[in-house]
């Protein structure tokens, strides 16, 4: 069982922007106006025995063009029997997608992933969970299990990328496709009570083995355990029956 979770950066297409009349302001722009500047992928591979292996990587303009990082992406998510991105419907993959056509690159497994037929084949976090309550971010959605999550940038990804900082960029994508992983575990497996934090435990052993090469992965190196709850001790005279 193969799950990959993905994640893109992007920026502005200003060309795209100003043929349509888009004025950059405070309003998220649609996303035929996006160009990526970075991907990543987090591989997790389980076996028919629970022992579980792990691949991250990361595609940014700093080692190849945008039409190498959409045939990137393809590739990472070529053998996988689960895509799992959060808001990837309405952004990641249309913007992948937008960005294929842009470059005449043929992605049938991305498309394959953007039909909503197919269930199960891609899982978009965001969208499985707004079914019954009000969309949420990542951040907040990781928030009750002290998941970490990329922290506000002290750049905005458009910056970093005008002054070529592709090392902060991946480490910003990179937290995103773990983070997402990591509380797709504790929301989808509520019915196996501590599975989520034991496999946590486990893909942190391998985190701080690689931590140097991805220094994004150190803050899930460790494992916060859940509250302990304190009940005061009364007896049972002090209850009214």
């Amino acid at each position: 069982m193969k799950t990959v979770s993905i994640d893109i950066e992007t920026v502005l297409d200003e060309e795209a922007a100003e043929r349509c009349g888009f004025v950059p302001g405070d309003e998220f722009a649609p996303f035929p106006l996006h160009r990526i500047v970075c991907a990543s992928a987090l591989s997790v591979i389980r076996s028919a025995h629970g022992e579980q292996y792990y691949a991250l990587e990361s595609f940014s303009r700093g080692a190849m063009s945008e039409r190498g990082i959409v045939m990137a992406v393809e590739a990472a998510v070529d053998d996988a029997n689960v895509v799992l991105t959060y808001n990837g419907y309405r952004f990641d993959l249309s913007v992948l997608l937008a960005r294929a056509m842009v470059h005449e690159v043929h992605v049938p497994r991305l498309i394959d992933l953007q039909n909503r037929s197919r269930v199960g084949k891609h899982v978009d976090l965001l969208n499985q969970l707004k079914r019954d309550a009000a969309p949420v971010s990542l951040a907040q959605l990781c928030a009750p299990f002290a998941i970490p999550v990329k922290p506000d940038p002290s750049a905005t990804v458009a910056e970093l990328a005008a002054r070529e900082d592709w090392l902060a960029l991946e480490e910003y994508c990179e937290t995103d496709v773990v983070s997402c992983w990591l509380a797709s575990l504790f929301w989808n497996k509520v019915h196996e009570p501590g599975f989520a934090r034991a496999a946590w435990r486990d893909f942190a052993s391998w985190a701080a083995q690689h931590a140097v090469e991805y220094p994004s992965l150190a803050a899930f190196a460790t494992v916060p355990e859940p509250p302990q709850q304190s009940y005061p001790t009364r007896g049972l005279d002090d209850f009214d029956f």
